[in-house]
């Protein structure tokens, strides 16, 4: 890949991250108090990304690595999000985890630096399917947990054993 498209594919990248970060910080529902841990994610991945484009912009970045190590990074605010239980928020996650996915920005060799073993994408699409609740769940939930799960099985990025 030239420079100059690795550099769009990271503004791109980082375009889907912050701006669904932004959008389930501004929800009222994350603005509770069980959600701290997910704001704190979520700042903690911006601030980083935001940091990120600054050295980019200046020249000082290191070349960047493979894209997994990077969703890596970024997949714990939307995990968080998953678990909030809030549909709006559940959504907005799943709907940017199908997009990385589908662009590419998450693959399926990447080891999951929280167990051992196995891959990210276990862990991802566990966590997509731990967003349904059973028939009680939010009809827009069920929609982006589909979408989701038809994206990663569909995905050129992504070897499923």
């Amino acid at each position: 890949m030239q420079p100059a498209a690795r550099e769009q594919d990271a503004r791109t990248k980082s375009m889907f991250v912050s701006r669904a970060l932004e959008k389930i910080l501004a929800e009222k529902e994350a603005k509770r108090p069980p959600h701290g841990q997910l704001r704190r994610a979520c700042q903690v991945a911006l601030d980083e990304i935001k940091t990120e484009l600054e050295k980019q912009r200046e020249g000082t970045a290191a070349p960047p690595k493979a894209n997994f190590i990077e969703a890596d990074k970024y997949f714990l605010p939307f995990e968080l999000a998953c678990q909030s239980k809030s549909p709006r928020i559940v959504s907005t996650s799943l709907d940017c985890l199908q997009k990385l996915i589908a662009y590419g920005h998450i693959t399926g060799n990447a080891p999951d630096s929280g167990a051992p073993g196995k891959r990210l994408i276990d862990r991802i699409v566990e966590t997509i399917c731990n967003c349904f609740q059973g028939p009680q769940t939010d009809e827009g939930v069920q929609l982006q947990i589909i979408k989701a799960l038809l994206t990663a099985v569909t995905s050129p990025y992504i070897e499923i054993p």
